[in-house]
């Protein structure tokens, strides 16, 4: 018809945002990378901060070793384990954390974030059963892993299937400026 119009149906849907990964921008000098596997010494933030009201990610433990697992703040210092006590801007979940049921090669810890409601709470699951909870996490934060002591983790983003997702959370969406 004309330059403005056409009798072509118009494809409008945007194209899907890949899932959220492991940032090598935001990570430990001796932290190893391979696809959305973690190895090496320190600790590494996801690429993306975590902004919907329920957001869930896993990480399956693929060498023991010592690990923290949760949530964190983009200024963190990512050498060593992120840990609440060594960063007021970390809220994690460690492989020696007291009253956590023993974690072995091959065990799924879920980290889902609670974001819909005051205060913001974090959970985590070793399987379907909630085995830690932490609140008061502020700010944006992002999400975070660390390795140390031989450990190699992988972590979930919503790549693969997820083992156990709790009701009404999703996997974490990546956050867009629209600016």
């Amino acid at each position: 018809m004309g330059c403005c119009w056409s009798s072509e149906p118009a494809d409008d849907t945007p194209a899907p945002l890949p899932p959220v990964a492991l940032s090598s921008q935001l990570c430990a000098t001796e932290i190893k990378l391979e696809d959305r596997t973690i190895s090496g010494t320190g600790s590494v933030l996801g690429d993306s901060a975590i902004l919907q009201d329920k957001g869930y990610f896993e990480v399956t433990i693929r060498k023991a070793g010592a690990f923290a697992i949760g949530v964190a703040a983009k200024d963190c210092p990512l050498e060593g384990l992120l840990t609440p006590d060594k960063a007021a801007t970390a809220w994690t979940v460690t492989s020696t954390q007291p009253g956590l049921p023993p974690l072995q090669e091959g065990d799924v810890i879920g980290c889902a974030i609670d974001q819909a409601d005051y205060p913001v709470q974090v959970y985590f699951y070793k399987g379907s059963s909630l085995v830690h909870q932490m609140s008061g996490i502020r700010g944006e934060v992002f999400p975070a892993v660390s390795v140390a002591d031989g450990a190699s983790l992988v972590a979930n983003f919503g790549q693969a299937d997820y083992e156990h997702m709790p009701n009404g959370f999703g996997p974490l969406i990546r956050s867009v400026s629209m600016l």
